[in-house]
C-alpha cells in the first residue's frame, strides 16, 4: 500500500514544487497534460519531416538523376525520417525518467535496417492491392548497390554505436 502512495507522489503529470524545472521539463509536462495537442504536434512533425526529406532527396540535385527513383531511395528516405522523429521524441516527448541513451537511440535502427534489407531485397514492400516497392533483385542491377549500401551503412553505424556504448559502460563499472 505504501508503494502505491509513492508511485502516486512521483506521478509525471504533476508539478513538484521543490524542484526547479528547466524549460524542456516544462514543455514535456505541458505536452503530457495536453495529450490531444501533443498528438497533433507529433503527427505534424512526422509529416513535415517526411515532406522535408522527400524534398531534400527529390527536389534538389544532391542525388544523381538515375537514383532519383523511390525504389532506390526508399531506405535512405525511411532512415532519415526515422532519425528526425527519433530526435524529436528523444528530446521533447520522452518522459521525466531521463533522456534516451545513445544505446536506446541506436537500437531501433539495428532492427529496422536488418529486417528491412532482407524484406526489401527478396520480397519487396507491398500493400494489400499492389506491390508498391518491388524487390531489389528485380530492379536494374546497376543501381541496386545504393539501397543495399544504405541499409548496411545505417545498420553498421547503429551496431558500432551500441558496441562503443557497451564498452564505455563496462569500462565505467
Amino acid at each position: 500500500m505504501k508503494q502505491d502512495n509513492k508511485k502516486e507522489k512521483k506521478s509525471k503529470k504533476h508539478y513538484m514544487p521543490n524542484r526547479k524545472m528547466s524549460w524542456l521539463d516544462k514543455v514535456k509536462l505541458w505536452l503530457l497534460q495536453h495529450s490531444k495537442i501533443a498528438f497533433l504536434l507529433d503527427s505534424s512533425i512526422f509529416f513535415l519531416s517526411a515532406f522535408g526529406v522527400f524534398y531534400l532527396l527529390f527536389g534538389t540535385t544532391l542525388i544523381p538523376k538515375p537514383y532519383q527513383n523511390f525504389n532506390y531511395l526508399f531506405p535512405l528516405f525511411m532512415n532519415l525520417v526515422f532519425l528526425v522523429n527519433m530526435l524529436y521524441h528523444g528530446v521533447f516527448r520522452y518522459t521525466f525518467d531521463g533522456m534516451l541513451t545513445v544505446h536506446d537511440f541506436a537500437d531501433p535502427f539495428l532492427y529496422l535496417n536488418g529486417v528491412g534489407l532482407l524484406f526489401h531485397l527478396f520480397f519487396g514492400i507491398s500493400s494489400r492491392n499492389r506491390k508498391s516497392i518491388p524487390s531489389l533483385l528485380t530492379l536494374d542491377h546497376r543501381y541496386i548497390w545504393f539501397p543495399i549500401l544504405t541499409y548496411i551503412t545505417f545498420f553498421l553505424v547503429a551496431t558500432l554505436i551500441i558496441l562503443i556504448s557497451k564498452y564505455i559502460k563496462k569500462k565505467r563499472s
